[in-house]
């Protein structure tokens, strides 16, 4: 059969590398694939920039309809998330308009909801949970026109009435083949980094994870990492083909099994040898993990911390560390000379903003943080915290409009009110320029409003405006400290000019601390930063304006290794 594939969003996700897993299960059974992608350019899962204005005129919904009809499918396959949802139904519905295919909706989404996709008339069936062990026993059924109730995971109408199968078990990730990297290679390139994932599932309960919801289809079992012999073929494999610069681990957890971890690290240092970044949980961090992961060639962690407030992360999110172990874990990376970005969380339930303050605080004094990459809470329609939600700003029916598609994604705001959102996004900016910041304009901005003929003005904290309405909105007029302010206009055009720069590779345009990223201008003199302006004039920091200084040149992150 010509199956075709539908998906929209950016790619160093989850659910894209899924697709591939999934096209290589088809192409495994004897079907064609064709992927038809929507990159969603300035849309809402954009993690750069999103301007709904220009993400409406790229959108091309017509042309990705035709694509789809082009292929002359014998199934349409999509790939929903909550803020895909509505877009998938709106491509369904204009295919459906002319004779077509069987169309099947699969992903995070319909695997949460499947009673409320399967009620859709646009959808024919609806598979909740894993895909890869079905995907092909309901295809043979459709060429066969047979019935469906032997394959498992399945929704689907009966006389007008939503009904199921059984769950299918669990998915053998060793027994699955290696992902089809094809399948987007005309539109992301693998020869600079290539995205693995090399377990499924999360051992870990986060109130707002989807991993969590997505377990309770399943069980505690879950949560299973892949052989060690699976993912150096893969990683190798994928060398052979691509020659890749380094290696993304996407799951969220690799930090758990140190005798599983160690086995990996070995093998990875001596057969693949590249630089790669990982991501990790602080709860499950130690010495030895920091020791495999340097040994292994890791250049950069990524820490999911949320937040900085114990009683939130406590009793709102599940999360077991304190605060107190993050900055053990922090100071062990600052040992090891690893560096680490960190992923706090804003618009959590009962959240202030002395929280965020204390946050700003806290990140100002970590020696080897790299980024600092702001998410946003993004409410998953079956997720336990949606029972701490009325505590905060979120209409009670947000259960049913979320079952419904919402169009919303943790790099972009979409709840809370106005007010909240101009603090919020007031707080955001200083966290991603913080490691440019100096430690005395910290001081100064956490201060609040030190100008007292500016108490007046709608903008200022003393009114309402929030304690950084003035990254947004620069003092009028001299500051007492005329020094003082040249630096906050050199920081505020410095970081502007950075952001600007920081847009290559999958991340949220955050800055790395003490140097541009590739292309930038700038050098590291001495522990200062100097930059120079367009012109070519070179301007430097005052003497308070100094960063950390780095480690020697061998431990800076990207080391090279060996080719084999």
């Amino acid at each position: 059969m010509n199956v075709v594939l539908v998906y929209r969003g950016r790619y160093h996700v989850r659910e894209a590398l899924d697709l591939e897993t999934l096209s290589a299960v088809l192409r495994g059974g004897g079907h064609d694939v064709t992927l038809v992608y929507d990159p969603d350019t300035f849309g809402v899962t954009d993690n750069v920039f999103q301007l709904p204005a220009l993400a409406r005129l790229l959108a091309g919904e017509q042309r990705t309809v035709a694509e789809i009809l082009a292929a002359q499918p014998d199934a349409v396959v999509f790939s929903a998330l909550s803020s895909t949802y509505a877009w998938c139904r709106r491509i369904a519905a204009a295919v459906r308009r002319q004779p077509s295919a069987p169309v099947i909706f699969l992903g995070l989404h319909p695997s949460l909801v499947p009673e409320q996709v399967a009620r859709d008339a646009l959808v024919d069936y609806t598979i909740a949970g894993e895909a890869e062990n079905v995907i092909n026993p309901l295809l043979q059924r459709l060429r066969l026109r047979g019935p469906v109730d032997d394959v498992g995971n399945l929704w689907y109408r009966r006389n007008g009435q939503p009904v199921h199968t059984y769950r299918a078990a669990l998915v053998d990730l060793d027994a699955l083949p290696l992902p089809d990297k094809d399948l987007f290679a005309p539109y992301a390139s693998h020869r600079y980094s290539y995205a693995a994932m090399v377990s499924g599932g999360c051992p870990y309960q986060c109130t707002f994870c989807e991993e969590t919801c997505l377990k309770r289809l399943y069980g505690g079992k879950y949560f299973r990492p892949k052989g060690v012999d699976t993912v150096i073929r893969e990683l190798a494999a994928g060398k052979k083909r691509y020659r890749y610069r380094e290696v993304i681990f996407k799951d969220s957890y690799l930090s758990g099994d140190k005798r599983w971890l160690g086995q990996l690290m070995s093998r990875f240092r001596r057969e693949i040898g590249v630089p790669f970044k990982c991501f990790a949980t602080i709860s499950a961090f130690d010495h030895q993990t920091a020791r495999l992961l340097k040994e292994g060639g890791c250049y950069s962690v990524e820490f999911g911390l949320q937040t900085w407030n114990d009683r939130l992360r406590r009793e709102i999110l599940n999360r077991p560390e304190t605060s107190e172990d993050a900055r053990r874990v922090f100071g062990l990376c600052d040992k090891h000379r690893l560096w680490y970005d960190v992923d706090p969380m804003f618009h959590l339930p009962t959240e202030t903003e002395e929280d965020h303050a204390r946050g700003a605080v806290c990140y100002r004094g970590l020696r080897y943080l790299g980024r600092i990459k702001v998410h946003y809470l993004v409410y998953q329609p079956t997720a336990e915290i949606l029972r701490h939600a009325a505590a905060g700003d979120v209409p009670a029916e947000v259960s049913r409009q979320l079952a419904e598609g919402c169009e919303s994604d943790f790099y972009s705001q979409t709840s809370g009110s106005a007010e909240k959102r101009e603090v919020v996004a007031g707080y955001a900016a200083l966290y991603k320029i913080l490691p440019l910041v100096p430690a005395w304009l910290l001081r100064w901005l956490l201060r609040g409003d030190r100008r007292p003929d500016r108490r007046s003005d709608p903008r200022c904290p003393a009114a309402g405006g929030g304690r950084f309405a003035l990254l947004r909105h620069p003092p009028r007029g001299p500051r007492p400290d005329a020094a003082g302010a040249a630096g906050l206009a050199a920081v505020a055009d410095r970081a502007g000019r950075t952001a600007r720069l920081c847009r290559s590779g999958p991340h949220d345009g955050a800055v790395h601390r003490g140097r541009l990223r590739p292309g930038g201008r700038g050098r590291r003199v001495a522990g200062d930063v100097v930059r120079e302006d367009r012109a070519g004039r070179r301007g430097g920091p005052g003497p308070r304006d100094r960063l950390p200084r780095r480690g020697p040149r061998a431990d800076r992150p990207r080391a090279r290794f060996p080719r084999n």
